[in-house]
């Protein structure tokens, strides 16, 4: 804008970056000593009406008297005005860089190692970790349930492969953790039993073992939750004995095997002990009779085109049009991540009353792009389950 400015901006291609800058313009542009630019950078930063309208005509007034044009010196202050919203001061502006850099750079070259510290600070929040999961998942990075053996209190990398701690199953925990670590000190379980037994020595309670057998952690015993939550009263009555009791002198229960749940039913139980649904997702159950269905990852190779997807609605925002008619926002997921719907008027006026949140759906729609995100404009919908579990396509 000014020549006197180019020293002042030469570093940062003309362009008003640190906050130190402010202190430099109005030094070098205006004449305001150091000290009289700092209380402008502050009072920009705090946006401080009333001290920048009488700071406004200071900088013209200091500015025209520097040989500058008031229409000039307005422009140059307003354009400060707007960068203070986002300036930094240089120190952190610098270290703020370097530590995008550095990580940017781990996310590149160990990958599997950064999503596992990633996840390891933020165990206790679903939203964040669910997050994460599914970028990991969109670099192609595996996460393996836990298990009473191999999970630990923290997420761990083993054969390029993150597993999930047993202390991010919800009402589990650290203490629980601990009291599992301590149970698996004396070795490896030899079986249902010998586990069972030295987790409540440990003192694991019986509401406990029932989270954990939902959440699938005793798989290595080849044993399925359905049949493991029959028999929990006998198992647990086994491992209160051996408390006080040699082991060997007590009789060991028979389990009664009957086949599992129906995969729906545990993918539910997945989302209440975990928060999300980890191993899956409810729409790979439909996958199999919809071969040609899009996965949502996979929209910026569809762009512009119609694609039919599966998607579990996680929400509805449904909003009035300047000529009163209703449409709304549907944000669907799959195994890959979420995307947004947009229903018309004339296409949600269809399936208003028929769609709710939790329902499975088949969309058919066509991708486009608002601002940097994909979206689908929607067609048609067939509801694959829902309150009723009954299919119906209009």
């Amino acid at each position: 804008m000014d020549e006197s400015l180019k020293e002042v901006t030469k570093n940062t291609y003309g362009i008003l970056i640190y906050q130190e800058q402010i202190m430099q313009l109005a030094s070098v542009y205006a004449g305001y000593t150091l000290g009289e630019a700092d209380i402008l950078r502050r009072a920009m930063s705090k946006k401080k009406v009333d001290l920048l309208k009488s700071e406004e005509e200071k900088f013209v007034t200091k500015s025209i008297a520097m040989g500058h044009k008031r229409e000039q010196a307005e422009k140059l202050f307003n354009l400060v005005l707007n960068f203070a919203g986002y300036g930094f001061n240089k120190s952190h502006s610098v270290v703020y860089s370097i530590i995008a850099y550095k990580m940017a750079y781990l996310k590149c070259h160990y990958k599997t190692i950064f999503f596992a510290n990633l996840l390891s600070n933020v165990i206790g929040s679903e939203v964040k970790t669910n997050e994460y999961i599914l970028e990991a998942k969109k670099n192609k990075i595996k996460i393996e349930k836990p298990t009473i053996s191999n999970s630990e209190s923290r997420y761990i990398v083993r054969d390029d492969t993150i597993i999930y701690p047993i202390s991010n199953i919800k009402s589990i925990g650290v203490v629980v953790s601990e009291q599992i670590k301590q149970a698996k000190k004396t070795g490896a379980f030899k079986d249902i039993y010998d586990c069972f037994s030295r987790l409540y020595i440990a003192g694991i309670g019986k509401k406990t073992f029932e989270v954990l057998i939902y959440a699938n952690v005793f798989s290595e015993f080849n044993i399925n939750r359905r049949t493991l939550i029959n028999n929990l009263d006998s198992l647990f009555n086994y491992a209160e004995l051996t408390k006080d009791i040699d082991p060997s002198l007590v009789a060991i229960p028979e389990i009664e095997y009957m086949s599992d749940y129906k995969e729906s039913y545990l993918l539910e139980k997945e989302k209440e002990v975990f928060g999300f649904y980890l191993s899956a997702h409810p729409t790979s159950i439909y996958r199999k009779d919809n071969p040609y269905t899009i996965f949502i990852n996979q929209m910026p190779n569809f762009f512009n085109r119609q694609v039919d997807t599966l998607i579990l609605v996680e929400k509805i925002k449904e909003i009035t049009t300047k000529k009163g008619d209703k449409m709304a926002f549907i944000t669907g997921s799959d195994e890959t991540g979420s995307i947004e719907y947009t229903l018309f008027p004339k296409t949600y006026n269809n399936y208003i009353n028929n769609i709710s949140t939790g329902y499975l759906l088949k969309i058919r729609g066509r991708v486009e792009k608002r601002v940097n995100e994909y979206q689908i404009i929607v067609d048609r919908i067939k509801i694959l389950e829902g309150d009723n579990d009954e299919e119906e396509e209009q």
